[in-house]
């Protein structure tokens, strides 16, 4: 049995949708094999992907893991005092979202207007959540790549991963690596296949055992994977 795991954002979803032809693809998959997500996103942020019959959810870049009916499989915590003080560090400098368990998504700045975006002035409002990431969110990538390496040098028990302009922020050695890892032991697979289009996806290419990535990514990007291809369901039908 095979095992797909799919980044959403600028993979599975663009401008908001999937293909249909992407869809046709997942559904002759699943008839003997498994498909699944790995994103950055919580679970309250599934709008775009509702209908599709995953049989995983790799979520908060790989901090909570959970079956297709959405029972916990793993999850990764972050300590609470971390959180705000990492909140109280970059809040000059990034706007900031915090995944919890809820089905709600909190930030803290009114940079966005989002149905399941929970506007939060005060960290105390969600003092006692459980807490999978935390996110910073810059105005360029650029300036999320300056950021990056302070991440680490200033919370050295944590790991953070640049998409774009945001740096998704997790536990340490936790990533959508140590997610397809776990999603690959916990359904006795084969083989696990994955397909991004982001350097935060690069632990997904290199903990899989066959990755994918697009013509229009980045080359640093298309040297870390087995194939390029021009949407999912073209890397689906190869690997059937």
């Amino acid at each position: 049995m095979k095992v797909f795991a799919t980044d959403l954002d600028g993979t599975l979803v663009h401008n908001k949708k999937v293909a249909e032809t992407d869809k046709e693809a997942i559904t002759a998959f699943q008839k003997e094999n498994l498909f699944g997500v790995c994103t950055g996103r919580p679970l309250s942020c599934l709008y775009d992907v509702e209908g599709i019959p995953f049989d995983f959810y790799i979520m908060c870049t790989g901090a909570l893991l959970l079956d297709k009916d959405r029972h916990v499989i793993e999850e990764h915590l972050l300590d609470k005092e971390l959180v705000r003080d990492i909140y109280n560090h970059y809040r000059d400098y990034s706007n900031i979202i915090v995944q919890t368990e809820s089905e709600s998504h909190f930030y803290f700045t009114d940079f966005i207007d989002f149905p399941t975006f929970t506007m939060i002035k005060d960290f105390e409002e969600i003092k006692d959540s459980k807490f999978y990431s935390i996110s910073l969110v810059f105005d360029t990538n650029e300036e999320a790549a300056t950021f990056v390496s302070d991440v680490h040098d200033r919370y050295p028990m944590v790991s953070g991963y640049q998409n774009k302009n945001v740096i998704d922020i997790v536990s340490k050695g936790i990533s959508k690596g140590t997610g397809v890892k776990a999603i690959k032991k916990h359904f006795n697979a084969d083989k696990m296949l994955g397909i991004g289009d982001s350097y935060n996806d690069l632990p997904l290419f290199k903990a899989s055992d066959y990755s994918f990535t697009f013509h229009s990514s980045p080359d640093s990007l298309k040297e870390e994977v087995n194939d390029v291809v021009s949407s999912v369901s073209e890397a689906i039908n190869k690997v059937l």
